[in-house]
């Protein structure tokens, strides 16, 4: 089967890729163009089409043949300053362009929590991009997943960076928000089988790990991985919203963002039966998928990143 992979250069992305070469599917990649080069997984074969999401002509050439599309565009937050809504108007080009090549179905990635009402702007923006294929009268699957973490992510990594700035770590209201993190490897795994268990009849599927922890448990799990013992304090999140802009503006380079204090309002969890019942598949265990936190020289990776004036990639 060919299948486009439309976000295959974040970590999620690669990880599909990966999924789907091992399943013996033919990939192909939509590449958008920019200065950065693609980081798409290494000895994997893959077509690569060079265009943007928005240009109707390079989307009719990427769509030529392909019976599958994954829509992974908004797997990754994107930094505070950017301009949310680009995942909406991206979602309606695809929409119209797989439209106009009857490409039989999509396979979208939202996240827990999306709702076109939402007040807060990341989920709104999940939420107005899954009205979109509600509207499109296309065939199509969408997958709300809990946190994904693994090699790459911008949530783990950047915790265990921060863990080492301080013996004391805040938390907004002491880090009791439940969470359902999932590791990136069992979210591709069951993306991957989708088009064969799931038809494409418009169902929204919210998927997590094996666990519901909350924010503390996390973040205690992220500091035995990297070695550390650290002592969490509650904070109220409109005051650490203020501290990670003053930090922003102090330190450029730090990934840290206000648009997770939004994820940490409330609890983000699915039923953790799904992807068992649905797929076949047993999710791991938080703590036993953190092996690409250990051996990173996290206290030199702090200091290059405080006296950055760019934010790290």
């Amino acid at each position: 089967m060919k299948v486009l992979v439309v976000g295959s250069t974040h970590f999620v992305g690669r990880a599909v890729i990966r999924a789907l070469h091992r399943a013996g599917h033919t990939v192909r990649a939509l590449i958008p163009p920019g200065r950065a080069a693609p980081m798409l997984p290494a000895g994997v074969p893959v077509e690569a089409v060079l265009t943007s999401p928005a240009d109707p002509r390079g989307m009719r050439a990427a769509l030529v043949g392909v019976e599958v599309v994954f829509s992974l565009g908004g797997a990754m937050m994107p930094p505070p300053e950017s301009d949310l809504m680009v995942l909406v108007r991206q979602t309606q080009a695809l929409v119209e362009a797989v439209a106009e090549a009857h490409t039989p179905y999509i396979l979208h990635l939202s996240t827990l929590g999306a709702e076109p009402a939402s007040a807060y702007p990341w989920f709104k923006a999940h939420g107005l991009a899954e009205l979109v294929l509600q509207r499109s009268g296309l065939p199509y699957v969408v997958f709300r997943s809990g946190m994904v973490f693994g090699a790459g992510d911008d949530f783990t990594t950047t915790l265990a960076l921060l863990l080492h700035a301080s013996p004391v770590f805040p938390l907004p209201h002491g880090g009791e928000v439940m969470l359902h993190p999932l590791w990136v490897e069992d979210l591709a795994a069951a993306l991957v089988l989708a088009p064969e268990v799931q038809a494409p009849d418009g169902r929204v599927l919210a998927v997590g790990g094996a666990e519901h922890l909350t924010l503390r448990e996390i973040a205690a799990g992220v500091a035995a991985a990297v070695g550390l013992r650290r002592r969490f304090a509650g904070m109220v999140p409109a005051h650490m919203r203020h501290l990670i802009v003053w930090l922003r503006y102090l330190f450029p380079g730090l990934p840290v963002s206000p648009l997770w204090m939004d994820y940490f309002a409330a609890d983000r969890i699915a039923p953790p039966d799904v992807l068992p019942r649905e797929f076949g598949l047993m999710p791991e265990r938080f703590a036993r998928r953190l092996d690409h936190l250990r051996g990173v020289p996290w206290r030199r990776k702090l200091l290059q990143t405080l006296f950055t004036r760019a934010p790290l990639t």
